[in-house]
């Protein structure tokens, strides 16, 4: 780690009656640049426009790289003779020079501040030269794409660009100074970049140009917007669901008194004595199917219009018997086994026996079809933190990962009959209690499920 400059130490002398400049020690200094510190000396002790005013008889030439003496203030002052002070300026040369360095200071600290402002900025402030090259790089930055200022100081822009618009973004500088005409200066857009670590991520970003000096720079301030758009992102696919629900509960209650009917006769004609065997099945498929379209618009209702959770306090651990107890002949049928680990013993939950009945049913059913020639289900419960868990875990033939990135959206399925809603009800029944439902699976080798609800969950129960 360099050491930052030693400060230069200029001295002025005044005249008694009036101040050259204030002495300004500034709050920031310019990286690489040493600071500079104006002390001021007089006849007099004085403070007077926030600046102090030393006794010149303080005055020791050895402490400062320049004394500035306008009007021969230091004549005949014993630190000053009767050898010269090589670090002593006096007369018309002195007054130049005192009037240039409050300019420079002046001017220094006007770029300080800037620069302090700059640098304290959270959002990403990044210029660049047209040669695509960056030359300014705030903290900002740093903290946003993940190089230091010295690592990006110099670089071509294109390192925080993803592949796709690398060439298009220096092309979009080449084409502005040959026409000067902007198409994004001046606006905001939406885009990508890329960290350090090769992440893309989204960005708003508003750009302007500047030229000094016959030369152009271009600079970008960007903000990340990553949490912005997946909240945007949830609130539109929260309208899309509200859209979907409304249609489908006008679906449902559309064709919910007609299926009756349908199933109604098909059932009351399978029982009329005489009916061949062929019209005797086709009732039967026809009943099946009329049974299966009830399943899913009850499914839909479920979905859309879920009663709250009644929750109580309870053993979850006994509603998972409970719902194991409707699967023993089945598992039997397919050969598949079942076994309970018991990591640490589940103390009481608060929740709601019939809606979390609900989703081990639902996870037991999709364990079961994902083992059509046997297997095992191992179920875990342990106590991990503020947690109760529960994990099911199959030997199956486990999900790619495009599918189990999806598995919880709504109507997705890659069952050839079903709402793809299972799922989604469970999920949402899981995070109304105040918990989570994750799923582990690799391909080939099975999938695990795991219920995580809170211990301290409040109760609710309608008076």
């Amino acid at each position: 780690m360099t050491s930052a400059p030693k400060p230069i130490r200029i001295a002025i002398v005044l005249n008694g009656q009036e101040f050259i400049c204030h002495a300004v020690t500034l709050p920031f200094s310019l990286e690489g640049y040493p600071r500079v510190d104006l002390v001021l000396y007089g006849t007099k002790p004085e403070v007077a426009a926030g600046c102090q005013v030393n006794l010149l008889p303080e005055l020791d030439p050895n402490a400062f790289d320049l004394i500035l003496d306008g009007q021969f203030m230091t004549a005949g002052r014993p630190a000053f003779s009767p050898e010269p002070v090589d670090n002593l300026i006096t007369g018309p040369a002195a007054r130049f020079l005192n009037g240039l360095v409050c300019q420079l200071q002046e001017l220094r600290q006007k770029q300080e501040i800037n620069s302090g402002i700059i640098n304290s900025a959270t959002d990403a402030i990044i210029t660049i030269n047209e040669d695509h090259v960056i030359v300014g790089y705030n903290r900002g930055a740093e903290q946003m794409f993940g190089y230091t200022r010295g690592e990006a100081l110099g670089q071509d822009l294109s390192i925080i660009i993803p592949p796709p618009y690398k060439a298009e973004h220096r092309d979009y500088v080449r084409r502005y100074m040959a026409t000067r005409e902007a198409r994004l200066i001046g606006k905001h857009a939406r885009l990508s970049a890329q960290r350090r670590d090769g992440r893309e991520f989204p960005i708003s970003i508003s750009f302007s140009v500047a030229e000094i000096r016959d030369n152009f720079y271009f600079t970008g301030i960007i903000r990340d917007i990553t949490e912005y758009k997946e909240l945007e992102d949830r609130v539109l696919h929260t309208e899309r669901l509200a859209a979907v629900g409304n249609t489908m509960t006008h679906i449902a209650h559309e064709i919910k008194n007609p299926l009756l009917i349908i199933g109604g006769f098909a059932r009351q004609l399978i029982k009329v004595p005489g009916l061949d065997d062929k019209s005797r099945r086709k009732l039967s498929m026809m009943a099946e199917e009329v049974s299966q379209l009830e399943e899913m618009v009850a499914e839909m209702r479920e979905f859309v219009r879920r009663p709250p959770a009644q929750k109580r306090p309870g053993q979850i651990g006994a509603a998972l018997t409970a719902a194991l107890e409707l699967f023993q002949d089945t598992f039997a049928d397919h050969r598949i086994t079942v076994r309970r680990v018991e990591e640490t013993p589940l103390p009481a939950v608060n929740f709601d026996p019939k809606q979390v009945h609900q989703v081990l049913v639902n996870l037991l059913k999709n364990a079961l079809e994902a083992m059509d020639q046997g297997g095992e289900i191992t179920i875990t419960s342990r106590v991990k933190g503020a947690n109760a868990e529960i994990s099911l875990a199959d030997t199956g033939q486990g999900l790619a990962p495009e599918v189990a990135g999806n598995i919880f959206q709504p109507y997705f399925t890659t069952k050839d009959k079903g709402t793809g809603l299972g799922l989604a009800i469970s999920q949402g029944i899981i995070q109304e209690h105040g918990g989570v439902i994750l799923v582990d699976s690799t391909p080939g080798q099975g999938t695990t499920f795991t219920i995580r609800l809170p211990l301290n969950e409040a109760p609710v129960v309608e008076g």
